[in-house]
């Protein structure tokens, strides 16, 4: 396994996706939330070893998670903003004396195996920076660092084209990964819709299902509330590989 730490910054879930507000109910998108940390961290516990994976949060709900798969957990105040978190994973990444780390978002439910393979192995082998651009807002849905201060993170709108103009004013290497795998984040309706047309084998696909049957239909009406137990269940499948009751 390669051994660049992972860093995954997790906003607190009952704050998460408030662009969803008006077709998924605040438990519902907590929920949403949960389920894809579960999803991006079985994926990333495939490539490195979860002891390496840092999950930066002021959410003792997800750190719980975390801490049930093994990875470290790094606590932030619940004011920072998501660069003030990576900037100081990044400093404890220089701590451990890693020589880099990459940054994951916690709603990339589509990440692949061999997609986070192919960015440890671009960062250890071609460059300082890779970068993958967000499909739809020009945002940044991977950042790798190689030391972790080579730049500063500067998330945010256009933060792909200043990551990328960042790395040329230090004159660092730096590869582009263009993956729709990464690329594809759940922000918006619009986002959620096309998720639901893909139909993947993730959790977030028979969450968002059970949740509402008609969603992939009719995006436009309220949905009903999650029921009791089924966020509990999914997460268990972190631990036992079961699905849910």
């Amino acid at each position: 396994m390669i051994s660049f730490p992972v860093i995954i910054p997790v906003k607190t879930f009952d704050l998460a996706k408030r662009r969803l507000s008006g077709i998924l109910q605040p438990p519902e998108r907590a929920a949403l939330a949960r389920t894809m940390l579960i999803d991006v961290l079985n994926v990333v516990a495939s490539v490195v070893l979860p002891s390496n994976v840092i999950v930066i949060t002021s959410s003792p709900e997800a750190s719980g998670i975390a801490k049930s798969a093994g990875t470290q957990v790094l606590q932030e105040a619940a004011s920072s903003d998501l660069n003030s978190a990576i900037e100081a994973a990044a400093r404890h990444v220089m701590v451990q004396d890693a020589g880099g780390f990459l940054m994951l978002p916690a709603d990339v439910p589509e990440v692949t195996i061999a997609v986070l393979h192919q960015a440890l192995v671009a960062l250890d082998q071609n460059g300082s920076l890779v970068l993958a651009p967000a499909i739809n807002d020009g945002g940044t849905n991977l950042l790798a660092c190689r030391p972790p201060h080579a730049i500063r993170p500067e998330f945010g709108a256009g933060s792909f084209a200043k990551h990328l103009a960042a790395a040329e004013r230090s004159g660092l290497a730096c590869h582009v990964l263009n993956s729709p795998e990464l690329g594809r984040d759940i922000d918006s309706p619009e986002d959620l819709a096309r998720f639901l047309d893909r139909r993947t084998s993730t959790l977030t696909d028979r969450l968002l299902r059970d949740l509402r049957r008609d969603l992939e239909r009719d995006l436009g009406v309220a949905t009903r509330p999650v029921p009791p137990g089924l966020a509990t269940a999914y997460e268990t499948q972190l631990l036992s590989g079961g699905k849910p009751q």
